[in-house]
């Protein structure tokens, strides 16, 4: 079956990510997958190829999904263009895992659909996986077990049928976050409710007035340039006035989803610290095309707080100083990253817009 089904994978898919362990290492590599460095980058890099329009497949045992749990269901909020097909190995039996896991229950947590690997119909199981991801624009689970894997299928013919293709969409900017889980219910759920919007809410909270990093969004605005902006006071942008950023899919997630689409990531300090700095790392030992900025404050700007100085953790990286805005429209060949530091003004809140 592992045979069967990598060759399903490569048949329906454009790239498929993986990190190695029971019982799926030998699926994965039968597919020709990409080893990441964790789980998390892995369903990153998979969101970026979706942004892209692409088809991609994470392979990961049953705890990797734990590993992966927030970009899975930021996706379901936020959408996606190309479908996500999660195939997660469960290990019944503990063979080669500290517990006996079943990964059905995140299609309820995370709100997306799932599917049971048909041994009769393995290529059947992937291309449905693929339509209901792009169906309702979230991640779909593809549950397969070990003692699935390890069956013998004499027969690996799958069909000569050209893979017709659908695409799921991006959820509305101006939608609220409560309106974009609305609207992903009433999607996946058949529900009716209109989703809230900034206007029917009446207002919605934009940068402090002396915000430093003001001329850096604006100058994304102006000049149209596509960027991936990660979670914390830069996700504002993607509001009124300045509407820039194409998708966020949880904090930390900036790095790897850009590597895999646009070619630029904007994150804070924290985010960068909290979540990501292993995808920064695999982007690097990849040498993915990447510019990244990062905007150091040394401070949690949404929730208050001091942080470490984050160039002491990245030296290996050889950041430079960001002084220069016509950088962003540099073509990107390999990975560089910028610290664009600054100090928040004192005294100084969230304004509001009101509509």
């Amino acid at each position: 079956m592992r045979r069967l089904l990598a060759d399903c994978i490569r048949a329906l898919s454009d790239t498929s990510y993986s990190v190695p362990g029971y019982p799926i290492t030998e699926l994965a590599e039968y597919s020709d997958a990409v080893f990441a460095i964790n789980e998390k980058t892995a369903m990153e890099y998979a969101l970026g190829d979706s942004l892209m329009g692409r088809r991609s497949v994470v392979i990961v045992k049953n705890v990797g999904v734990n590993a992966l749990a927030d970009p899975l269901v930021n996706a379901t909020t936020q959408g996606l263009i190309g479908g996500v097909v999660l195939i997660s190995g469960d290990d019944t039996m503990a063979e080669g895992s500290q517990n006996r896991q079943d990964t059905r229950p995140y299609s309820e947590v995370a709100s997306i659909p799932l599917v049971e690997l048909c041994m009769e119909d393995a290529y059947g199981s992937l291309e449905r996986a693929f339509e209901e991801s792009e169906r309702f624009s979230r991640v779909t689970l593809l549950r397969v077990t070990d003692l699935q894997l390890r069956t013998v299928i004499s027969d690996r013919c799958i069909p000569a049928v050209p893979n017709v293709r659908g695409y799921g969409r991006l959820t509305d900017r101006d939608l609220t976050m409560k309106g974009r889980a609305e609207q992903a219910d009433r999607l996946f759920k058949e529900e009716h409710n209109e989703p809230e919007t900034f206007r029917i809410k009446g207002y919605s909270k934009t940068f402090c007035r002396n915000c430093p990093y003001k001329p850096l969004l604006e100058y994304i605005s102006k000049e149209g340039i596509d960027v991936i902006l990660d979670t914390g006071c830069v996700l504002l942008a993607m509001k009124d006035p300045y509407r820039i950023g194409i998708a966020n899919y949880g904090l930390g997630s900036s790095v790897a989803v850009a590597a895999r689409s646009v070619g630029i990531a904007i994150t804070g300090d924290y985010a960068l610290l909290h979540s990501g700095m292993n995808a920064l790392a695999d982007v690097y030992e990849k040498e993915l095309p990447l510019l990244t900025i990062v905007l150091k404050n040394r401070r949690m700007g949404m929730t208050g707080g001091d942080i470490a100085d984050v160039a002491r953790y990245i030296q290996w990286a050889d950041p430079q100083t960001f002084d220069d805005m016509s950088i962003l429209k540099e073509p990107v060949i390999k990975p560089k990253t910028f610290i664009f530091e600054a100090k928040c003004p004192e005294d100084e809140k969230h304004e509001t817009i009101r509509y």
